[in-house]
């Protein structure tokens, strides 16, 4: 299982976690209890019920859903129980946050990641199923992806919908093995169900399934300055949302007072809220995020070559279990992949 860290959080972005429908306050270590526990609050109950919601997985972002899918393989044919609750020891604790690095040091990382990007060549998306079959001997790998569909609210307590739970149920059926994953999430019902879900999908005895919750992995990790933000949406003469604006401020530059540096960020991100994550002892950690984080996060790693992610142009956002898959090779050098779980939207 993951490894349990808790350290204190002093990083700007969490300012504004409060006001983010992908943030939460991460002030200890949140563990669930048993659930056979008379305390122990059902799957839909997010660890944090006081988190509040108004940044990310914004309704009007969202792409209609397509029967288009890519070719994938015959665990397709898994049997699929859509009314799964899981019971048992489904503990979550905090992960690792950590202050955000000295800038000299930022600079080098900057500087090492450049060439893991050019390096990794990114053209298109993935399946996480192919990625994860190509993992060489040495290679750890952390897929960073969205949660399934969703109900139309978007709180912290927003379940999955069928589809969803279908959908991550599909994708673990997909990465099927006998290889232990680890699992990590934001504090929502929705990206901790997709998860346990995955885990299910897969095979694996969710009566003890473990996770961890980051909340480094949120929308507002990239907002400098939430006054100018919703500003600039308020004051926006078209009927702007915030797909647009991040796509804007990530591909184009726009709205630089209200946004962090995209690199330095997403590099922060990287060094400081997904690789200190990792397991120490699995190889693959699936991370459960939301579709405003995963955008920017996108559009870095392919060095802005997609233009599917342009979604003020193309209106084709971050489709569920859409996402990034991050590979430490055995050397320490890392490669990026854009990855898709299941199926386009269109």
């Amino acid at each position: 299982m993951m490894k349990k860290f808790l350290l204190p959080i002093s990083i700007a972005a969490m300012l504004f976690s409060a006001c983010g429908s992908d943030s939460s306050n991460d002030s200890g270590v949140a563990v669930n209890p048993p659930a056979d526990d008379p305390q122990t609050p059902p799957i839909e109950t997010p660890v944090n019920p006081a988190s509040s919601a108004t940044v990310g997985d914004d309704p009007n972002s969202q792409p209609i859903e397509s029967s288009a899918s890519l070719e994938i393989s015959s665990a397709s044919e898994m049997p699929l129980d859509t009314s799964f609750v899981p019971e048992g020891d489904t503990s979550s604790i905090s992960g690792i946050t950590g202050n955000d690095m000295p800038f000299e040091i930022l600079t080098e990382e900057i500087e090492k990641d450049r060439q893991y990007v050019a390096a990794s060549a990114i053209t298109d998306y993935e399946t996480v199923q192919s990625v994860y079959e190509s993992l060489e001997e040495g290679d750890k790998v952390a897929f960073v992806i969205r949660h399934g569909r969703r109900e139309s609210g978007v709180g912290v307590e927003s379940k999955l919908t069928e589809a969803g739970i279908e959908q991550s149920q599909r994708l673990g059926g997909f990465l099927a093995s006998s290889e232990a994953f680890s699992y990590g999430h934001t504090d929502f019902v929705r990206t901790r169900s997709t998860a346990i879900n995955i885990a299910y999908g897969r095979g694996e005895d969710t009566t003890s399934f473990q996770s961890v919750i980051t909340n480094r992995l949120v929308a507002s990790t990239y907002i400098k300055d939430m006054e100018l933000f919703e500003q600039y949406k308020k004051d926006s003469t078209a009927s702007i949302n915030e797909g647009e604006v991040y796509s804007q401020w990530a591909f184009d530059g726009l709205l630089t007072s209200a946004f962090y540096d995209l690199e330095a960020r997403a590099v922060q991100t990287i060094v400081q809220g997904i690789i200190p994550n990792m397991s120490e002892t699995n190889r693959v950690n699936i991370f459960i995020s939301h579709d405003m984080f995963l955008m920017p996060l996108m559009i870095y790693v392919s060095d802005r070559k997609i233009d599917r992610l342009r979604y003020h142009v193309s209106k084709k956002g971050v489709y569920y279990l859409d996402g990034v898959a991050v590979v430490i090779k055995a050397n320490g050098e890392r490669r990026y992949h854009v990855v898709n779980g299941i199926e386009f939207g269109t």
